[in-house]
């Protein structure tokens, strides 16, 4: 028994190791260069989203790019709440601002989905910006994205991190930098993974020529349902720096960040198989070193401290990239609670019922 925890806890800390030597080593910077200002457009699905919206369309208005090559495309799902109002209230002000409300289902996909179907259709970009409501994107977001068009690049995607107060927001925003600096490992390895919603730029042509969002098949993860599609024509790109970090508000309650956590473990699953295996390495490895304490107190506890200053160390490094900061206390806080609350999740996933997101059950 003991040599097989051994040996996976070896393997363990291999990964720890590879994943600091290859942020290091095989980092890859946007090295692209547009040549001209293209027409772009940005869009937004809102569905009663009163609370993030001021903070997100703001940051959309602050944008260093020309507002006559720029359109916002805001599309009101239903909301029920002052949505509609507020998004209304920046059209008249800055005239590239857009709403258009959705009042039919184009597509078999989930809401989200069917609203971006229904913006791209009107859409007149030559690039396609893609942002949740409650996101805030940087000054140069549109020029650090479009840094990454070369060659036949089809698909940029950006990153982000979780910000608020509170240990909550804390656990979010050390998880997201987790797993976006995994993804940012894997992605400059050569291997095509996956792309966030909230922070995605598809060129027009690649957009149609996969089929869109209008051809895609019901998935609750919309974003990498039309990554797949896109990444089989077309080359994609992870960005990973301040130009391109997007700053989401983090989920309130442990409650509903199970409810989110269940509706992109449903998408995990279609994830390419190295990246699901660091995911489950992320999420569950920390029992093993737990297992090997009890039955070796010292080889555990050293193995143990060598994974925790390993796994702090790499996290550190990718909030360095964004200007971010990280401290050890809360690294290792985050590694004890994240063990227990991914097996909660996994119970939750597997007896909560359907998916439950804005509102709609999936």
């Amino acid at each position: 028994m003991i040599n097989l925890v051994l040996i996976v806890t070896a393997f363990l800390i291999m990964l720890d190791f590879l994943l600091i030597i290859f942020w290091i080593f095989r980092f890859k910077e946007a090295k692209g260069s547009i040549g001209f200002t293209p027409k772009v457009s940005i869009m937004l699905a809102v569905r009663n989203e009163e609370e993030n919206l001021v903070d997100c369309l703001d940051s959309l208005v602050r944008l260093n790019y020309p507002t006559d090559k720029v359109e916002v495309l805001v599309g009101n799902d239903g909301s029920t709440d002052r949505s509609r109002e507020i998004i209304e209230a920046y059209t008249v002000t800055y005239p590239w601002f857009k709403l258009i409300d959705i009042n039919e289902k184009i597509c078999a996909g989930n809401g989200k989905a069917n609203v971006l179907a229904h913006l791209t259709q009107v859409a007149k970009g030559d690039f396609f910006f893609f942002t949740d409501a409650d996101i805030s994107v940087p000054r140069n977001w549109l020029w650090g994205m479009l840094h990454g068009v070369e060659n036949n690049v089809g698909l940029v995607t950006g990153t982000s991190v979780v910000e608020g107060t509170g240990f909550l927001a804390d656990y979010q925003r050390i998880d997201w930098l987790f797993a976006t600096g995994m993804l940012k490992v894997v992605s400059d390895l050569g291997i095509a993974v996956t792309s966030m919603g909230n922070n995605m730029m598809v060129s027009e042509p690649a957009y149609w020529k996969s089929g869109g969002f209008q051809k895609l098949d019901f998935s609750v993860t919309e974003d990498l349902e039309l990554f797949k599609k896109v990444s089989k024509s077309y080359e994609v790109v992870n960005l990973f720096g301040p130009e391109v970090l997007n700053v989401s508000k983090p989920v309130s309650s442990w409650g509903k960040l199970l409810a989110q956590r269940k509706r992109w473990m449903q998408g995990a699953f279609g994830l390419h198989p190295l990246m699901i295996a660091l995911l489950l390495a992320q999420t569950t490895g920390l029992v093993f070193f737990i297992l090997l304490l009890f039955l070796s107190p010292v080889i555990g506890g050293i193995l143990l401290l060598v994974h925790l200053i390993l796994r702090f160390v790499f996290v550190y490094i990718v909030a360095e990239k964004v200007n971010r900061k990280v401290n050890l206390i809360s690294s290792f806080v985050f590694e004890l609670v994240n063990t227990g609350f991914m097996f909660v999740s996994l119970i939750y996933y597997l007896f909560s019922g359907p998916v439950q997101w804005k509102g709609r059950k999936y």
